[in-house]
């Protein structure tokens, strides 16, 4: 009690201070330096954002303020004091020592590479920087259900005669990616993803409903390469590879007066798929910006993207982040518009992300290309919610959302009708990220 009695008196002496006359550099210099050597680093930065109020800035205060910031786990305002203080002088290892750490513990770690080179030689033998061949692995497993589809498979009141209807069932997702820092100043990740796939197609023929099910398999090959160009400025190159292939449900099939409509003499329908594109993020002390543009063949559609978003850091860290964006979308002749947003929370222990999507979301691409809604039917929506949890050398993910989903009616013979069937489908989402 006596040392936040003393920090709330000292606080209420300063502001009175500074209300009465202006704040002298002796007095900043004293008062910040004393609390430096007590570690009361709260009590440092409300001081020096105090001077700050008065104009009064200077090397030292720069150097305290990024260190208590930096104790204080704000490590992108620690960055920015830190690099005030490093421009004004280069020489002192201290401030190299902390802006290091700083970067990396920020997540600019390529950032930190670059700056490594410029640190002075006993430091570098201190820190002794060694680019693994592999840094960090991760398994992840994502199952997606149609939560409608047991009253889906019984009935379909809005369907005439010899309408069909696909939709799915289930889909289980497994992939595996790694991490190669192949460079002080480029990194390359990439994934491989298996997918397996449960779907039903629906007739209606007569009042009768005929449900066929029938499997697929997927696989996604997904490499990025992320280049720092200096002073916080990132280009990514991002391509995704898809091939798979699904059961033929349809196979000779012919109508009841002989009249064949979709004969097939293969059991299975092949498909591949390439998304390629790049995006350009800078990151600055309280936001970074992200400017992106792919192009794929999805669903053999012509397609292009292009979009910004945005994180911003009002705290001057990562623990409270508003983050994000709109995509525009032209694929064939139609274009739209796709809006996301959320806010991620946490501490150094752990984070919870909520978020949501909207629009008309289908052959759409997200995360610099890692992950694609590539289903046939429209995501019109989509909220979820990410808990995750840091151990010392590891990331525990957990995480669900639920997506309000559309489609259309189809005749025998595969003509697409005006009429809309709706469904709704959930995501569970487990994985796990070991850092070397």
């Amino acid at each position: 009690m006596g040392k936040q009695t003393s920090i709330v008196i000292a606080l209420l002496f300063f502001i009175t201070v500074q209300a009465q006359k202006p704040v002298s550099f002796k007095e900043i210099d004293s008062t910040t330096y004393d609390l430096y050597l007590k570690q009361d680093w709260k009590s440092l930065i409300e001081v020096g954002k105090q001077s700050r109020h008065s104009n009064l800035n200077f090397y030292y205060l720069n150097v305290r303020m990024g260190i208590a910031y930096y104790k204080d786990n704000k490590m992108l305002s620690a960055v920015k004091e830190l690099e005030e203080a490093y421009t004004a002088n280069n020489y002192d290892i201290i401030v190299q020592e902390y802006l290091y750490w700083a970067y990396r513990f920020s997540g600019m770690v390529l950032e930190s590479h670059i700056f490594f080179e410029k640190m002075s030689q006993p430091l570098k033998d201190k820190i002794n920087l060694e680019l693994p061949f592999i840094s960090s692995i991760d398994i992840g497993f994502l199952r997606t259900s149609n939560v409608d589809f047991d009253s889906m498979a019984v009935a379909d009141i809005n369907a005439d005669n010899n309408d069909v209807r696909i939709f799915p069932e289930s889909y289980s997702y497994y992939s595996i990616g790694l991490n190669h820092p192949l460079s002080k100043k480029v990194n390359f990740y990439h994934q491989l993803t298996f997918m397996s796939i449960k779907n039903n197609q629906q007739e209606s023929t007569s009042n009768l409903i005929t449900n066929k099910p029938y499997d697929g398999k997927e696989t996604r090959y997904y490499a990025d390469v992320t280049f720092a160009l200096g002073n916080r400025w990132y280009l990514d190159t991002y391509l995704n590879v898809v091939s798979g292939n699904f059961d033929n449900v349809n196979i000779e099939e012919t109508l009841n007066f002989g009249g064949p409509i979709r004969v097939s003499t293969s059991s299975t329908i092949k498909y591949s798929d390439v998304v390629f594109g790049a995006s350009i993020s800078k990151a600055s002390y309280f936001a970074r910006s992200t400017v992106n543009a792919s192009v794929s063949n999805l669903n053999n559609k012509k397609q292009f993207q292009t979009g910004y978003s945005v994180s911003l850091f009002p705290l001057g860290s990562t623990l409270v982040v508003p983050f994000g964006s709109i995509q525009y979308q032209n694929q064939n002749t139609n274009s739209n518009l796709i809006y996301s947003g959320g806010l991620a929370i946490g501490t150094n222990k752990f984070s919870i992300t909520g978020f949501g999507n909207f629009g008309d979301i289908t052959n759409y691409v997200s995360n610099n290309g890692a992950f694609i809604y590539n289903q046939v039917a429209k995501t019109t929506s989509e909220m979820g919610l990410v808990l995750k949890v840091f151990t010392k050398n590891s990331v525990i993910k957990a995480g669900y959302t639920i997506a309000k989903m559309e489609d259309f009616y189809q005749t025998q013979d595969n003509e697409i009708l005006t009429k809309i069937y709706n469904f709704n489908q959930q995501n569970l989402i487990v994985g796990i990220t070991w850092n070397f």
